[in-house]
């Protein structure tokens, strides 16, 4: 016979009001109640029946993260950050990724329209999330990096014309003149907003913007080893190079590899995101360091105060950080200067 809930209580030495209590709102008892409760639970097998208790309350205690894939170095580390700290805060994390076929989306949209989920993050700026959230979903949301939905949706983010022009500056004051910059896909907003962060920089600094210096790799390898031949082949090639995330960065410093040119003897790359794919290169890639994990968590902690009706903040902007390794380094009229 399955164990009740008034055998759990019996067990704890509680009333079945105070056992439901600890099982279903932990944050109501105190510490040691909800470990009794817990430890009786977990002693006599007790399970909770959650279909039934999500129809009772209301909730499911369920988030629903949308990303565009999963096989791009920038997404993993943000997705694990949401889901510990989800789980951190008594809920558990949906992963839908929508770079899919309608058939996926449908199913996604689905998952909205029925209720199955309590709140939702995205973090997908470019691939028509739209076309099955609709123009912004009924339900608690919260924007991470990407503005989707507009100004009445919070977002987590970071100033990605910041990031541009970190990189141009520390470029610039190693002598640079001449800085090409390999962008991503002009669908994706921070693509766009990092290229004219590029381009705003190189104002500022008095440097020429040469339009054939500007290149897009549309965010993946194959695409900046493309725009990387192509800067190769002008007349006056650049000294240095900032792309638009770090995995385009490697890829351009692999053409450069097997073309005989020295990094960063003949020429320097900064990235940017500061992801696992930028240090396993040589040289290590300098690259402006994005904060995914706090972003996965701010962003979390962001959506249950929505769901909680609390007040959250509607744009939060994170800290981003040059990290200096050995990608980059002074012109050859710099050093010999």
């Amino acid at each position: 016979m399955r164990p009740t809930l008034s055998d759990v209580a019996k067990l704890a030495g509680v009333s079945v009001a105070t056992a439901s209590r600890a099982l279903s709102n932990p944050d109501l008892v105190a510490d040691g109640t909800r470990r009794a409760v817990r430890d009786a639970a977990a002693s006599c097998g007790y399970k909770i029946n959650l279909v039934a208790r999500s129809l009772r309350i209301q909730r499911t205690d369920t988030l629903l993260v949308l990303a565009p894939c999963i096989d791009n170095s920038f997404y993993p580390g943000v997705v694990r950050s949401i889901e510990e700290t989800a789980q951190a805060m008594g809920y558990a994390i949906i992963v839908g990724f929508t770079m899919k076929t309608e058939k996926h989306r449908e199913a996604y949209g689905e998952l909205l329209s029925a209720g199955r989920v309590d709140g939702m993050l995205v973090m997908d700026g470019g691939s028509g999330v739209e076309r099955f959230t609709g123009p912004q979903p009924d339900l608690p949301v919260v924007q991470v990096f990407d503005r989707i939905y507009g100004s009445a949706v919070p977002v987590v983010r970071v100033d990605e014309q910041q990031v541009a022009e970190l990189a141009v500056h520390q470029l610039a004051s190693m002598g640079h003149r001449r800085i090409a910059h390999i962008s991503g896909s002009v669908d994706h907003p921070s693509a766009r907003q990092r290229r004219e962060g590029y381009t705003s920089a190189m104002a500022k600094l008095g440097l020429p913007v040469d339009d054939h210096l500007v290149r897009s790799g549309h965010g993946h390898r194959d695409g900046a080893a493309e725009a990387m031949k192509q800067l190769l082949e002008l007349p006056q090639a650049p000294t240095a190079v900032f792309c638009g995330n770090d995995s385009m960065a490697c890829a351009a410093m692999d053409v450069c590899r097997d073309r005989g040119i020295h990094v960063p003897g003949d020429i320097s790359f900064i990235g940017a995101d500061g992801t696992w794919d930028g240090q396993l290169v040589f040289p290590t890639l300098t690259t402006v360091d994005v904060p995914r994990a706090e972003a996965g968590v701010r962003a979390v902690e962001q959506l249950v105060g929505l769901i909680r009706g609390q007040a959250v903040a509607p744009d939060t902007v994170l800290p981003v950080e040059l990290k200096l390794r050995g990608s980059c380094a002074p012109t050859r009229t710099a050093v010999a200067a």
